[in-house]
């Protein structure tokens, strides 16, 4: 009988089992890279529609800020504190200046507050034009400006104790009585027993390059414009500039005018900005407005060829950069003046 030997009918266990062959390797691979290939398309695809989501938002953002601040203050235009003659507003029209020579809109002093005192026209405005603003920074960017003036809607110190700092220029007024004068100038005022006591508001809105740092963190791409005012420095008494909202690239303002001897309140033409002397400016009686808001940065891919309508201009960004990639959004609107 023979015997057998049982290990010899055991394979090692290594017989039976098999790797990946050479083609099915290369087939996962390639299985594998076409997922990775989707999954990096859905990524890009998501992140591109987020930025440009984001974008927008920022644009909606800093035009409707802007478009609200220019709204408000031109609402505001005009009012004096509940007093209806402007004549009898002591100090009214600086040094150097009467009601029918209006210099005072051009002062291009920084250092004293004419530019304030300038009560018969509470909107005024140039277009497209700097000449007499000596005092706004340089520019290359475009715009109309846009001054409004009108007494502050808040009292000094309110129903306490009176607080005024010595080179701001305040007024205080009744119906048919007011004055202009200075915080340190307070005790010696004409017009003591006056009702209502207020800081004089004095604006004039431009387009500047930004100085916000985050508004020009793309590298290589162009300064960031902004909508800035030209207001009163509460230290020195004299002007300075500061910030409203940035991505305002152009600002085109026209007047309506009540022309009509009734003065129905109705608007009879639109007309752009006219010279200091033109007696028409106490016939404005609303204003519209446009603001173009820029993105931030360029987008890749993409090239704005819109042209945007505002007033007496049509702009065209590939007329200035065939290659220009910002997104823009331009806004519109017309704002009634309340106190004529």
């Amino acid at each position: 009988m023979n015997m057998i030997n049982h290990h010899t009918l055991i394979r090692p266990p290594h017989v039976n089992c098999r790797g990946f062959s050479l083609v099915e390797l290369m087939v996962a691979l390639v299985i594998t890279l076409i997922l990775l290939a989707g999954i990096g398309q859905i990524f890009l695809s998501s992140k591109k529609s987020f930025t440009i989501q984001d974008t927008l938002a920022r644009i909606q953002e800093n035009g409707r800020f802007a478009m609200e601040t220019l709204a408000q203050d031109l609402r505001r235009a005009g009012y004096w504190g509940g007093n209806a003659e402007i004549e009898k507003i002591f100090d009214n029209t600086p040094a150097g200046a009467s009601n029918g020579n209006q210099v005072a809109d051009e002062d291009g002093s920084c250092t004293d507050n004419n530019f304030a005192r300038m009560l018969t026209h509470k909107v005024f405005g140039k277009d497209d034009d700097r000449t007499g603003y000596d005092c706004l920074p340089s520019s290359t960017h475009v715009g109309d400006i846009l001054t409004v003036r009108y007494a502050a809607p808040w009292l000094v110190g309110g129903a306490t104790t009176q607080v005024f700092e010595d080179n701001m220029i305040y007024m205080r007024s009744s119906l048919f009585r007011g004055a202009l004068f200075l915080g340190k100038d307070e005790g010696s005022n004409p017009v003591q027993d006056t009702m209502r006591t207020a800081e004089l508001v004095a604006r004039a809105y431009f387009i500047h390059p930004s100085q916000n740092s985050d508004a020009n963190k793309c590298p290589g791409s162009d300064s960031v414009p902004s909508l800035y005012r030209l207001t009163l420095d509460r230290s020195s008494g004299g002007l300075t500039s500061e910030e409203v909202a940035y991505g305002v690239e152009n600002l085109q303002v026209q007047y309506g005018l009540d022309t009509d001897a009734t003065a129905d309140n109705s608007v009879d033409q639109y007309v752009d900005a006219m010279a200091p002397t033109d007696t028409r400016w106490d016939q404005v009686i609303a204003v519209r407005l446009w603001l173009l808001v820029r993105a931030e940065c360029p987008e890749t891919g993409f090239t704005n060829t819109n042209t945007y309508a505002m007033g007496n201009q049509n702009f065209t960004p590939t007329d200035i950069n065939p290659n220009d990639a910002y997104r823009r959004q331009l806004y519109t609107s017309t704002v009634m003046l309340r106190n004529r």
